[in-house]
C-alpha cells in the first residue's frame, strides 16, 4: 500500500535536500512574503524540483507547496494532494544555522496517508505511512515515556501574524510557569520529528500552515504519540494550532492550553 508514493516521496525529498545542502552557507537572495515569512533562492530551486518530480510521477494529483502562487489562500482538495514545504526553516538556512528540512505529505479525502521529512545536514530521513508506523533512517520510531512536564524536553513555534504572536506569548508564558523552558528551533518539521523519535516530549505550534504540520503530525501519531488542537479536540487539516506530545503528557498540557484558548483576551 502506497509503495510507489512512498518511494517517490523519499527519493524526491532526499534529492531536494541535497540541492539545499549544496546551497547552504552560500550567498542567497531573499525577500519577505505577505505573511511575514522569508523566501530564498534555495526555497524556489527546491520547489521547482519537487513540483517536476511529483507532477511527472503523479500527473492527476494536486500539489500544494508553500511557494505555490496563492498558497496562503488555498485549501487542500478532497482528491490526492501533495502538501509540500520545499524548505522549512528558511530563516535558519539564511543565517547559516543547520536546522531545516524538506517535507512532503500526501493527503486524500481529508486524511494524511504519507509523510516524509528529510534533514539534509544530519542525513535524517523520517517516514510515516498511515497504519504502518514511522521510521527514522529505516528504523522504527517510538515516542518518549516522559510523564511530567517539569524536566521534559518541550518545543514551541508560531507563525508571523500579530494575532499569533499575542496568543503564542500568552500560552507559552503561562505554560512555562508549570513546565521547563520551551525551546524554539525555528523549524516546525524538525520539532515534530523530534517528538516522534523520542528526542523531545512535546511541541506547541501556534498558527502554523498545513505544510508545516501535516507530515509531522502523522509522524507523531504513527510513532505512538498524540495530537490535538489547543482545546484538546481532534486535530484536522483545518486546525489553526497543534499540540503534539508523547501521549503521556498530552492532557497535562491541553488542560492548560484549552483554558487559555477559550479566554476572551486571546482573541
Amino acid at each position: 500500500m502506497l509503495a510507489q508514493e512512498t518511494e517517490i516521496a523519499i527519493k524526491t525529498a532526499i534529492s531536494a535536500g541535497e540541492l539545499l545542502r549544496e546551497r547552504f552557507r552560500t550567498t542567497q537572495t531573499s525577500c519577505v512574503k505577505e505573511d511575514g515569512s522569508l523566501v530564498s533562492d534555495a526555497d524556489l530551486v527546491s520547489h521547482e524540483f519537487i513540483l517536476k518530480e511529483i507532477s511527472t510521477a503523479f500527473p492527476s494529483h494536486t500539489i500544494l507547496s508553500e511557494e505555490s502562487p496563492g498558497a496562503l489562500q488555498a485549501h487542500i482538495e478532497s482528491g490526492p494532494t501533495w502538501v509540500i514545504d520545499p524548505l522549512d526553516g528558511t530563516s535558519n538556512f539564511l543565517a547559516g544555522l543547520p536546522l531545516f528540512t524538506v517535507t512532503l505529505a500526501l493527503v486524500d479525502q481529508g486524511q494524511t496517508k504519507l509523510g516524509v521529512t528529510y534533514d539534509p545536514i544530519h542525513h535524517d530521513l523520517y517516514v510515516a505511512v498511515v497504519g504502518q508506523g514511522a521510521t527514522l533512517n529505516g528504523k522504527r520510531m517510538c515516542v518518549s515515556q516522559k510523564d511530567t512536564p517539569r524536566g521534559a524536553m518541550l518545543f514551541a513555534g508560531r507563525a508571523y501574524k500579530e494575532r499569533d504572536r499575542v496568543r503564542h506569548a500568552n500560552i507559552i508564558s503561562t505554560l512555562e510557569r508549570q513546565t521547563t523552558y520551551f525551546r524554539r528551533l525555528g523549524c516546525a518539521t524538525i520539532m515534530l520529528a523530534s517528538v516522534a523519535c523520542g528526542r523531545a516530549d512535546a511541541v506547541i505550534l501556534t498558527g502554523k500552515s498545513p505544510w508545516d504540520t501535516v507530515a509531522g503530525a502523522l509522524l507523531v501519531q504513527e510513532a505512538g504519540g498524540k495530537i490535538s488542537d489547543y482545546s484538546g479536540n481532534d486535530w484536522s487539516l483545518e486546525s489553526e494550532d497543534l499540540v503534539a506530545t508523547n501521549g503521556v503528557l498530552h492532557k497535562k498540557l491541553t488542560d492548560i492550553t484549552s483554558v487559555l484558548e477559550n479566554s476572551s483576551w486571546l482573541v
